[in-house]
């Protein structure tokens, strides 16, 4: 029988850190380990401000996910966040093989290798690349194309990046609780796979989602993410807005925010 694979989820927010330990077995996600919401610390607006106080932060939400789940993790995928991350789309093109036929697995990772060599600054860092569609021998609208013939392959790709300094000091956190980073994942593309369904991203839907200190966004049309991108307010400002509107502290106006929130209209 198969091993059971054990997979990670660490969220960095700017008001809460969560961690999700699961299970794969046979295509089936059995959810072991959770860590709750546990207040973050050493992040502002979905950044590292202070490197000691964020690796403390994180490890109490790993270590409670641990005791739950009864493993200890070694790697982790880890949501990345801040008014940094921007996007862009890109274009590649190659030649597929005469002496093969059709194209082939390899020949669909040129075509996405060669959408990313796109300009970049040395201070940007490229989290993500979608193929978003395949064009055959002038063909469009091509999904999957691996076994088709052609000659000449070309993909249309969304490609998300942001400062390499934020994701190396978030990426050394991780590493200072003794976990290795498997992946960045952007936060609005996580939520995206969470909540959108296969027929709300081919009619085209606009995702928002109000984090603490960030507001993230993504765009898809024709099933794929055409735009991304993060504003620096969230619901901390929110709060203090209404702090001040209403002359209470801030405690209070939490309170107030979150019982109007769950006021249906």
């Amino acid at each position: 029988m198969p091993k059971e694979k054990i997979i990670t989820g660490i969220d960095v927010g700017s008001d809460k850190i969560s961690t999700a330990i699961a299970t794969v077995h046979e295509n089936k996600i059995s959810i072991i380990g959770v860590s709750g919401a546990v207040p973050s610390k050493g992040i502002k607006r979905g950044c590292v401000v202070d490197i000691d106080e964020a690796v403390e932060a994180i490890s109490t939400s790993l270590e409670r996910a641990e005791r739950m789940a009864g493993v200890s993790v070694s790697n982790a995928f880890v949501t990345v966040n801040g008014s940094h991350i921007q996007t862009e789309n890109s274009h590649g093109v190659v030649a597929v093989s005469p002496q093969v036929g059709e194209i082939t697995r390899e020949d669909v990772l040129r075509v996405t290798d060669a959408a990313q060599a796109v300009t970049l600054p040395s201070s940007r860092q490229i989290i993500h690349v979608i193929p978003r569609d395949f064009i055959v021998d002038s063909q469009e609208g091509i999904k999957d194309p691996v076994g088709m013939a052609g000659i000449r392959l070309e993909v249309e790709t969304n490609i998300m990046h942001g400062s390499a300094t934020a994701m190396k000091n978030l990426t050394k956190c991780i590493d200072q609780v003794g976990v290795e980073v498997r992946e960045l994942v952007y936060t609005g593309l996580a939520a995206s796979e969470s909540i959108l369904t296969d027929t709300e991203k081919e009619l085209g839907t606009v995702l928002i989602d109000i984090g603490g200190g960030t507001t993230s966004l993504i765009a898809f049309m024709e099933g794929s993410p055409v735009f991304s991108s993060v504003l620096g307010i969230g619901a901390k400002h929110i709060t203090s807005d209404l702090a001040i509107g209403l002359r209470t502290r801030l405690n209070e106006a939490e309170k107030i925010k979150l019982k109007l929130s769950s006021i249906s209209l």
